[in-house]
């Protein structure tokens, strides 16, 4: 499950949903205890001001037994890996001209991403073109002329990331099936500056954490300073609709 690695709850989640069990269990059993130690008669007695406490008590104490056994009950489903049908490619735009450091950044950022997340695509795009993919992609597609759709020119113009964690759910997601693999579950799209695009996928339902998507926006900060001075074949079309 991403982000169990870094979240104190997640990692000990077993023993936070037996919580409420045990510290219900713990009240009613205390309560009765004091009844019996304390030498108030057990029969009780409305005008007694320990009875009315001790059955608040109670009710609190099963409470807390009933939102335990919930808890307990009550478990997230693990989501599999989807096998995707593609092709894998290590792939580099030959008619854009980029500094060599660009280059082994753009493989560095592919690197980080496919070991230390669950992205098993990663296509990046710059000044309109498509200048690199890596990882699984559609097969028989002709990289370099892929086109993005709205859900990418929207994060291009307003600056901000998108995450599409159930992309089966999403209408838009044919414009992602252009060049990513059939049976791919969550796209991430972050943007590269403001001419520039990664967008990564991966093959797990909400397969990307939100520590993954904070070092996917850190990889595309370092990338915008990278790619400077990248020249691309004009004009650049990855950025027109997808129609």
């Amino acid at each position: 499950v991403p982000d169990v690695s870094y979240d104190f709850v997640a990692r000990y989640q077993n023993f936070f949903r037996a919580l409420p069990l045990w510290a219900g269990g713990v009240g009613g059993a205390g309560i009765l205890a004091n009844r019996v130690l304390s030498g108030i008669a057990p029969v009780v007695d409305a005008s007694s001001s320990q009875s009315r406490t001790d059955v608040i008590g109670i009710f609190l104490s099963a409470v807390l037994l009933l939102t335990g056994l919930q808890w307990l009950s009550l478990k997230p489903r693990t989501q599999l890996p989807v096998p995707l049908d593609g092709e894998q490619v290590l792939w580099q735009d030959p008619g854009t001209s980029m500094p060599p450091a660009a280059a082994e950044e753009l493989r560095w950022a592919w690197q980080a991403l496919q070991k230390c997340t669950r992205s098993r695509s990663m296509a990046v795009f710059y000044k309109g073109r498509q200048i690199f993919h890596a990882g699984f992609m559609r097969p028989n597609t002709q990289l370099g002329s892929v086109q993005v759709g709205e859900t990418c020119q929207t994060a291009l113009r307003t600056g901000r990331g998108n995450y599409l964690a159930n992309l089966t759910l999403y209408p838009g997601r044919r414009e992602f099936m252009t060049f990513l693999p059939e049976g791919t579950q969550g796209v991430v799209v972050q943007p590269i500056g403001s001419v520039g695009l990664l967008v990564a996928g991966t093959d797990t339902v909400r397969g990307i954490g939100r520590m993954d998507q904070a070092w996917i926006s850190t990889i595309a900060d370092k990338l915008d300073v990278s790619l400077e001075g990248t020249k691309v074949p004009q004009p650049g079309t990855g950025f027109g609709t997808k129609r």
